[in-house]
């Protein structure tokens, strides 16, 4: 019997020396404001001036404002909440499909970006024979300028040779007016005859 005095004693020490476990109710979870659940009224205020009372003549009303709800509550579908964006991870576009990878594309894209690489260097090629080109038009438009301008000198100057021609040919065709005897010379016909 004495042993089973202390068996008592005993469940009673090992009970004590194990640590007691608390058991404690888990806080409930966390709610979203309603805000993010439903979407409340959009309700706007119109002025209205003062009116005769279609149904009764004698009546006027003065001027008041009217409310109107524009849009009623309805449930917010969009999932998560909308203040609570998540910008490291956004939630994944149903639109987009990733595109297939396989070796066909890869090297499809790799000529691609070969190609517009080529296309760039003939771009900036096109770009510099361009410049050259508009260089090359201003010195011809500068040649011609001059060319026009000496054949401009050029016409004035045949105008003033034309010019001393026709003084010198008027010049030496009108006879000297001098009291000089001409000369005789034996090869004239105006000789005297014997």
């Amino acid at each position: 019997m004495k042993y089973l005095a202390l068996l008592p004693l005993v469940l009673v020490a090992s009970c004590a020396s194990r640590p007691q476990m608390a058991v404690r109710p888990v806080p409930p979870a966390a709610v979203a404001p309603a805000e993010s659940l439903r979407y409340g009224e959009v309700v706007r205020a119109y002025h209205v001036g003062r009116q005769v009372d279609p149904n009764h003549p004698g009546l006027m009303a003065e001027g008041h404002p009217i409310y109107r709800i524009e849009v009623s509550s309805r449930w917010n579908l969009h999932p998560g909440s909308p203040n609570a964006a998540n910008l490291l991870n956004p939630p994944p576009d149903a639109a987009f499909a990733p595109p297939p990878t396989n070796d066909v594309v890869i090297a499809e894209l790799n000529r691609q970006r070969e190609a517009t690489a080529l296309v760039m260097q003939q771009a900036a090629r096109l770009a510099q024979s361009y410049q050259e080109l508009q260089r090359v038009f201003g010195e011809m438009k500068t040649v011609a300028q001059n060319n026009a301008h000496l054949n401009a000198r050029l016409t004035a100057t045949e105008q003033r040779v034309k010019v001393f021609e026709r003084e010198l040919q008027t010049i030496s065709a009108t006879p000297a007016l001098t009291n000089d005897v001409p000369a005789f010379s034996p090869e004239s016909d105006d000789s005297p005859k014997p």
